[in-house]
């Protein structure tokens, strides 16, 4: 079918029309006046008077141009039955609000690659716009809530013509406008922003190598409103037309298209399942290793908290008791990585060797305990050993009599602290520690002050 361009429809004089006063349904060769008499019954804009002459003249040119219209009354009747797609023109009807517009270029590669075109871009020929055409009367227009795709299960509007103008392909049609309220007046509030995207199937194209690939042949199935920025070709199947005959795509074909497009998500997923199945691995040495540090972080801890509430290496940072803790804490965090703790830096303590690489594989209960756990043991022992040895001195240790008296300096701050021992130089724990918590004192001169006197020997219980 020769396309007819905006300038030579518009060269075409009156009488070349069905409807000459409003220059509509041209009938100037065979191919318009069968496209004619298929869309008088639907072409908008027509009153039933209108639609009963250009009828009557569609038959009088068929007849002069030689067209056989014996068959078009059953067709039509046929079409009717099937189809129900006659909708004769009322004014201000609630559910019918107009539309056309742009379905797609001819000529030119679609913005993005379609559904089915292995990642390349589409090309709609002449030929195939012109031969699939009439396809598209009586297809839906469908949309998705966001006007971003193809939903064919939500069809908003039919079309009832379709018409080529240049390089465009243009359809109209009505949107069923009480049936779609919110979407209709969407649409009419962002017209000049959204646009259409037709649907297709037996699709044969040039060759499947060409970017853009050409198609030569298609059949509509339909179109989508939508934003234009979103429209794309929507196909469910491809086949090539070639030098030796026209070819559809077999299925080995369609997998090898899919494989290679699903290629570097297969990848990534394969290195996903890699990476968790090495972390799981991870969690699970670090657990078994973390069984057997335990019980030794806990008695480092024990240590701490015994030295804490003996006064002894207390200092909040380079102190004994916080640098037992970091220990305790940092064999923890080693051993949770799957290393076995054996070097401790006061900076940096997570250092140690592989456990998975060094350790035997059996059970941590029955397991011999390695030279580093014996020598940690030992420490631990020791130096719970050395606390026991501070307890029994603090209680049994008889005070000297050369130590009674008390240094300018502690007595500096017992008068700092506003306290005044007793005539006998003796101390009263209750009534230091009053005193000591309603001064101005730091804590680490409180716990000096009681430290000196403690090794004067003149603290007393009461």
């Amino acid at each position: 079918m020769a396309s007819l361009t905006k300038e030579s429809r518009d060269a075409l004089p009156a009488d070349d029309f069905a409807v000459p006063g409003k220059r509509a349904l041209p009938i100037h060769d065979a191919t318009h006046v069968r496209l004619a008499h298929s869309m008088v019954d639907r072409a908008s804009g027509l009153t039933d008077a209108e639609r009963t002459e250009a009828k009557r003249r569609i038959q009088e040119r068929a007849k002069s141009l030689g067209i056989d219209t014996a068959e078009w009354n059953r067709l039509k009747a046929m079409r009717l039955d099937c189809m129900a797609v006659e909708l004769p023109q009322v004014d201000d009807h609630p559910n019918r609000m107009p539309f056309k517009g742009v379905l797609t270029k001819i000529g030119e590669a679609s913005n993005g690659s379609p559904h089915g075109a292995g990642g390349k871009l589409v090309t709609l020929s002449r030929k195939a716009a012109d031969a699939a055409l009439a396809s598209l009367i009586g297809m839906a227009v469908d949309f998705t809530p966001d006007f971003d795709g193809h939903d064919p299960t939500r069809k908003i509007a039919v079309i009832l013509g379709a018409t080529v103008e240049n390089d465009d392909l243009c359809i109209e049609g009505i949107i069923y406008a009480a049936d779609f309220p919110t979407e209709a007046q969407f649409i009419k509030d962002n017209k000049d922003k959204l646009g259409f995207s037709f649907e297709a199937q037996q699709i044969y194209v040039e060759s499947l190598e060409t970017d853009p690939m050409v198609i030569t042949s298609c059949v509509f199935t339909g179109a989508a409103v939508l934003f234009k920025d979103k429209a794309a070709f929507m196909t469910t199947s491809l086949a090539a037309s070639r030098a030796a005959g026209d070819l559809k795509m077999t299925n080995e074909e369609l997998e090898a298209i899919l494989a290679k497009a699903l290629a570097p998500i297969t990848a990534e997923l394969t290195t996903l399942k890699a990476s968790q199945a090495e972390l799981g691995t991870k969690i699970e040495a670090g657990k078994e290793l973390h069984a057997k540090i335990a019980p030794f972080a806990e008695k480092l801890r024990a240590c701490a908290s015994g030295m804490s509430a003996a006064g002894v290496g207390v200092h909040s940072t380079r102190g004994h008791v916080a640098i037992l803790n970091r220990m305790a804490d940092g064999m923890e965090a080693e051993a949770m990585t799957g290393s076995m703790p054996h070097i401790f830096r006061d900076h940096d303590y997570y250092g140690g060797t592989n456990y998975a690489a060094t350790e035997q594989r059996t059970d941590p209960a029955n397991a011999e305990p390695s030279a580093a756990e014996k020598a940690l043991t030992e420490q631990v022992k020791a130096l719970g050993t050395q606390l026991a040895d501070l307890k029994a001195a603090k209680v049994d240790a008889s005070p000297a009599p050369e130590r009674k008296t008390i240094s300018p300096q502690i007595t500096t701050l017992l008068a700092k602290a506003g306290y005044k021992p007793d005539d006998n130089g003796k101390v009263s724990v209750a009534a230091l520690d009053a005193s000591l918590s309603a001064s101005t004192l730091s804590p680490r001169e409180r716990m000096e002050i009681k430290a000196n006197l403690n090794r004067a020997g003149l603290l007393e219980a009461a």
